[in-house]
């Protein structure tokens, strides 16, 4: 079975974005389009989707290790190319997983370092416009940014049917502001992670972005492993994986591994990432989703 990622709305007076309720319940965020996130998969297991990743070259996803520490390899796969879990996308591949190789200072206590890679069998096979690799970076305070994946659609929920993908607020974590009920020196570390809510009185603590991209979201359980993204330039980058969050409401923090700092670790584990062609499309202008290059 396979699935999509929960984005709540947020109710903010600084946004004036409306609200959607049914039986209670906020939802927010959009919904991809074909061609929109070419770098987003799903991970399964036993063909059931339970966290998310990023196309890092055409044998290696970057996930995060809480997602797949423990796991057998033989008994997960990797879908590229997808949007819908009920139609089947044209260029949607699935692919088996050869290895996992987690970051050796991961700490499964924290979460601390919580980063890995999985190795496929076969190449994923690139059209650089439904099926895509993604730059990373390290983050731009000023720049809005973007999570997408595959997971429930209020709290302890199942997945659902669609990729969608929301915009979130980053918060410049002090000692006295810690990123919501995570500790600074216990469950967050500054240097190795990224703070994002859009709980109105945390979203204080950043300045604002010069744009806004999407409509505000918040991620759920099954999003773990997503990337999250920011527009450099005209270039989707990715600047964090979803660690872990502590709810699925508009007041919920999500945790976020660094990835700019573990370059060294994929550039040895995974090699370099592919060159892009000098054939492909036109790139999007800085005002487009982060999505197609």
């Amino acid at each position: 079975m396979k699935s999509v990622l929960l984005l709540v709305a947020v109710v903010c007076s600084v946004t004036g974005l409306p609200a959607l309720y049914d039986n209670g319940r906020i939802f927010g965020g959009g919904t991809a389009e074909s061609e929109q996130f070419p770098y987003v998969v799903s991970i399964t297991e036993n063909d059931r989707h339970f966290c998310g990743g990023f196309i890092y070259s055409t044998r290696w996803i970057v996930t995060t290790a809480s997602c797949v520490v423990g796991k057998t390899a033989s008994k997960l796969k990797v879908v590229v190319g997808q949007v819908s879990a009920i139609n089947a996308d044209p260029n949607e591949q699935t692919l088996a997983v050869y290895t996992i190789t987690p970051v050796p200072q991961y700490n499964s206590t924290n979460q601390f370092n919580d980063i890995a890679l999985l190795k496929l069998t076969a190449d994923i096979d690139f059209d650089y416009v439904n099926v895509d690799f993604v730059a990373y970076n390290e983050l731009d305070n000023n720049l809005p940014t973007v999570v997408m994946g595959w997971g429930a659609t209020f709290q302890g929920g199942l997945e659902s049917v669609n990729l969608h993908y929301g915009e979130v607020t980053l918060n410049l974590v002090t000692a006295t502001s810690p990123c919501g009920p995570y500790a600074v020196n216990e469950e967050f570390n500054l240097a190795t992670m990224i703070c994002a809510s859009n709980d109105p009185a945390a979203s204080t603590l950043a300045p604002p972005p010069t744009a806004t991209l999407s409509p505000l979201g918040s991620p759920c359980s099954y999003d773990e492993g997503s990337p999250l993204v920011q527009v450099m330039g005209d270039v989707p980058t990715v600047v964090g994986i979803l660690s872990k969050t502590d709810g699925c409401s508009e007041n919920s923090y999500g945790v976020y591994t660094r990835v700019s700092i573990f370059y060294s670790w994929l550039l040895n584990t995974a090699g370099p990432q592919p060159i892009r062609p000098t054939t492909e499309a036109p790139t999007t202008p800085t005002t487009a989703l982060p999505g197609r290059k």
